[in-house]
Order: structure tokens, then C-alpha cells, then sequence
């Protein structure tokens, strides 16, 4: 191979890594720390727990973007947003697993990213809706047609989570033309694996009414609920992989 197109495909390479940590570091979302009770580093409950993130940033991008599992007297699931690759998955997974750490330091906490999220706890909360821990936003600019937007948005969601509650991954997107609006309206919904279909139908339709500017006079352009078991967004620009 030419030395020149050799040192080039270094650089191109070097220069990819550069967009993934980038991109990885300014995808933390949000984190809750349970401060109830701590754990002290190299006690048995820190080194369960550093067994179970290690555990769940390996197996993740190998199960279709989530695991659950338990070690000792820790519980704890990861899940990647269902539209995401493997490596994506696994860059996003590596930073949550090292900034669960670094930021909480409780026997209690999760961490949400754009791409992905981790939990864990001293308490089993497999297969139940967890509304302790959850953070909203919702974009400042409202619909010029607030009352045909909402049902546009209301009939996505609603299609959306049906359909979700139904597949595998328990994750569905869409997309749906608000003709007062004149925009479309991208969105997407998602349960952690660990809840039966039910279960998740119920998660998304608590998310939903929750959507932070989205009440039946006015409404925001995009808006976002985020859980501990579920996840729920729409806007009006494509912010989905394809």
C-alpha cells in the first residue's frame, strides 16, 4: 500500500474517533442518585456492582440493545435506544458505565443518554413501571396551530405505542404531517425489555400525559419524557438514525 494513503487512512481514522468520543461525552441527558444510602469504594456492594456494569456494557450490544442482570444484591438493566447500531450502542454504554460511577456514588442510581441508559439498585425492580425516576424537557417554541397539532402528535404517539407494546424491543418511531403546522413530526417510544407488553402500554400512556407544553391550548414543537422504564419523544426535525 503507498505510505501516503496509508498515513491517510490513519488520519481519517483518528479523525472518526474524534466525532465518536465528541459525540459519546455530549450525549449525557441526565442522571438521579438515590441518597438514601451509599456505597464506599472496594466494599462488597462496589465491587458487585462494577461486575454487573461490566456484565451489561459487554452483553447489551450482543442482545439486541439490552440486558438485564444480578449480581450479589444488585439489580440492574441497560438499553440502548432501539434505532441505534452496535457500536454506537457499545461507545454510548461505555461512558454511562463510567459515569454512574464517577457521579453516584448510591446503592440507587441511573443515567440517561441520547443513545442510551443504565440503572441499577439494592432493590429488584424487574418487570415494574419505575416512576421515581424520570426528567422532561420540551422545546420553548409552541405550534402556530395548537389544537390540530396536538391531535397529529396525540394520534403518533397513540399509533406508536400500540405498535411498541406488540414487538420484541417494545420500540416503535414514526412519522405523521401536521397540516396546520405545514411540519412533520418525528417521533419515537421505547420500554426497557424487562416489562411484558401490557406493562409497557401502560409505561408509555403515564409518559405521554406527562409530555412537558403539551396540554389541550397550546402546545410545544417537541417535547420529551424520559424514565426508568420507558421513554417517549416527538419533534419536528429528524433526530432518529434512519
Amino acid at each position: 500500500m503507498d505510505d501516503s494513503l496509508f498515513l491517510l487512512q490513519i488520519f481519517m481514522a483518528f479523525l472518526l474517533m474524534i466525532k465518536i468520543v465528541s459525540c459519546q461525552q455530549s450525549d449525557f441527558v441526565d442522571k438521579r442518585c438515590d441518597p438514601t444510602s451509599n456505597y464506599t469504594k472496594n466494599d462488597a456492594f462496589s465491587k458487585n456492582l462494577k461486575t454487573l456494569l461490566n456484565n451489561m456494557f459487554d452483553q447489551t450490544p450482543k442482545q439486541d440493545g439490552f440486558s438485564k442482570a444480578t449480581f450479589g444484591p444488585v439489580y440492574g438493566l441497560a438499553l440502548c435506544r432501539g434505532d441505534v447500531s452496535s457500536d454506537y450502542c457499545d461507545f454510548c454504554l461505555y461512558d454511562a458505565r463510567c459515569k454512574i460511577t464517577q457521579r453516584c456514588y448510591n446503592h440507587t442510581a441511573i443515567v440517561w443518554y441520547d443513545y442510551c441508559m443504565m440503572k441499577y439498585s439494592d432493590q429488584k425492580f424487574f418487570g415494574e413501571i419505575d416512576n421515581e425516576n424520570k426528567a422532561l424537557w420540551y422545546n420553548v417554541d409552541n405550534a402556530t396551530d395548537p389544537i390540530g397539532f396536538n391531535k397529529t402528535v396525540r394520534e403518533l404517539l397513540g399509533g406508536l405505542t400500540t405498535k411498541a407494546a406488540k414487538t420484541s424491543k417494545l420500540y416503535a418511531k414514526g412519522h405523521k404531517f401536521a397540516v396546520g403546522e405545514n411540519a412533520t413530526v418525528y417521533a419515537m417510544v421505547q420500554c426497557t425489555s424487562d416489562l411484558s407488553g401490557k406493562t409497557c402500554k401502560k409505561c408509555l400512556v403515564e409518559a405521554i400525559h406527562e409530555l412537558p407544553g403539551f396540554t389541550a391550548e397550546t402546545s410545544t414543537v417537541g417535547s420529551r419524557y424520559i424514565g426508568g422504564s420507558c421513554m417517549a419523544r416527538f419533534e419536528t426535525y429528524k433526530f432518529l438514525e434512519d
